[in-house]
């Protein structure tokens, strides 16, 4: 087995994959970069050097591969340090803070024959991929359409970093870039337009803390997608999956999707459908509920980039689809600054 060298530059989330790569066999943590207290005291736990600036750890250490976990702004820049050097990179979510910047990541990459993953971790997750599974399968007939909530209060604490009061540092980008990933690589779904209202009513920040999505898809399905940090309750992808123990979680369904022969609840993988000859809202519907083991995607989305390392694999999640899921992203607040309909594709 090949050894592999990585490091990981930021050590808020970056910290999840530093601690599981000490775990691996055949990978060794070389260092990581940070430049706070928290990046110290999480060093020292992890007993590898720590360098306040990631070009100077780029520069001067041997590695085959990168962890990327720095602020949004900071990816391109970062992305082409190591591109340069010939060290592929796994890119933490969103791809970057532009679209431009987006495609010049991808472009520095190609033309150095980089390889590129993005961090959109839930594709990954086990239950996420048996949901493909089933949709795939043509079970629920054509997608109609679906429901989608993202629900939750975060900690007041949570707020005393100022980034996350103005533009950038609300749900949408934060979570919601989640949700509309997972909608794109589980159903097969191209968003063709969208219509967004966002509120900041909750807080007053400059920053949105809800909003209501419709999503329109080439095929026809339309999407509802409502999304708040500000608000209690059970009805989200983080408190309803039970694959971060940081969340409390609750039994509840965060995601349903609307078949011509049936539908679907998610996470709890119950589908709904008719018998042929029992038709019809007079008869009793036929519940089904599929299993599936639980994982740690963030595990295994390590897994993975370390097998794309080693020539094993190709990235799961490519430069080409962590844009794609930015351009709704951007699209939805920009209808939503704008008051109307977005069309993504012309």
């Amino acid at each position: 087995m090949k050894t592999v060298r990585i490091a990981v530059f930021g050590l808020n989330h970056g910290f999840k994959f530093a601690s599981d790569a000490l775990k691996l066999p055949g990978v060794e943590l070389i260092a990581v970069a940070g430049d706070n207290e928290l990046s110290k005291k999480r060093a020292k736990e992890l007993n590898v050097p720590l360098y306040k600036n990631y070009k100077d750890l780029v520069n001067e250490c041997s590695l085959d591969g990168a962890i990327i976990t720095l602020p949004n702004r900071l990816h391109k820049e970062a992305v082409e340090v190591c591109a340069k050097k010939g060290v592929h990179v796994l890119v933490e979510k969103p791809i970057a803070s532009t679209i431009e910047e987006g495609e010049d990541i991808i472009r520095q990459c190609a033309q150095s024959n980089v390889k590129l993953m993005v961090g959109h971790h839930r594709r990954f997750s086990s239950k996420v991929a048996k949901l493909k599974e089933i949709i795939s399968s043509g079970l629920l007939g054509e997608i109609v359409g679906v429901n989608m909530l993202y629900v939750l209060a975060k900690d007041r604490s949570y707020f005393a970093e100022s980034w996350r009061l103005v533009q950038g540092g609300g749900p949408l980008l934060i979570n919601g870039i989640h949700d509309i990933d997972t909608l794109r690589f589980v159903t097969g779904l191209n968003i063709e337009s969208v219509y967004a209202a966002a509120r900041n009513s909750i807080r007053k920040n400059q920053v949105e803390d809800s909003a209501s999505i419709l999503l329109e898809t080439r095929g026809g399905a339309t999407v509802n997608f409502f999304i708040s940090d500000g608000v209690p309750s059970p009805w989200s992808y983080d408190c309803n999956l039970r694959e971060n123990p940081k969340f409390y979680h609750y039994d509840e369904n965060c995601f349903y999707f609307f078949g011509t022969k049936g539908s679907l609840s998610f996470p709890s993988l119950k589908m709904y459908s008719y018998e042929e000859e029992n038709y019809g809202w007079e008869h009793k519907l036929i519940e089904e509920k599929f299993s599936v083991e639980d994982n740690d995607p963030m595990t295994a989305e390590l897994v993975h980039f370390v097998e794309v390392l080693r020539g094993e694999s190709e990235p799961v999640v490519t430069g080409e689809d962590g844009l794609e899921t930015l351009k709704v992203i951007n699209a939805i607040k920009e209808s939503a600054a704008r008051e109307q309909k977005i069309y993504l594709y012309k």
